[in-house]
């Protein structure tokens, strides 16, 4: 995953889904993307590939956390931080939006 932002945690109860105009393709687990808004290629692989599928549909921070905790030998509140800075990051540069 990307380092933590120093900025403060997003709110637990907003739910996030990705940005419907990022190209994402999947290739041997790891997901490459290109942001036409953004002028950048993305890839991510590992937990944040794990995140980045889920996020295909609008979850809370809670949510994630719970389904990283199911596939990796973690709880949700000891990998809460890391999910909700990435979802942070993601946030930031325009590959993830609140959900209605």
């Amino acid at each position: 995953m990307w380092r933590r932002a120093a900025e403060t945690t997003p709110d637990r109860a907003q739910r996030w889904v990705r940005d419907a105009s990022l190209q994402a393709v999947e290739m041997n687990g790891e997901f490459v993307m290109m942001g036409v808004d953004q002028g950048e290629y993305y890839a991510v692989k590992g937990v944040a590939a794990t995140l980045w599928r889920h996020l295909a549909e609008p979850r809370d921070l809670d949510t994630l956390c719970a389904l990283v905790a199911e596939e990796y030998d973690v709880t949700p509140d000891a990998c809460r931080a890391d999910v909700a800075a990435f979802v942070e990051q993601l946030s930031g540069k325009g590959m993830v939006v609140a959900a209605a």
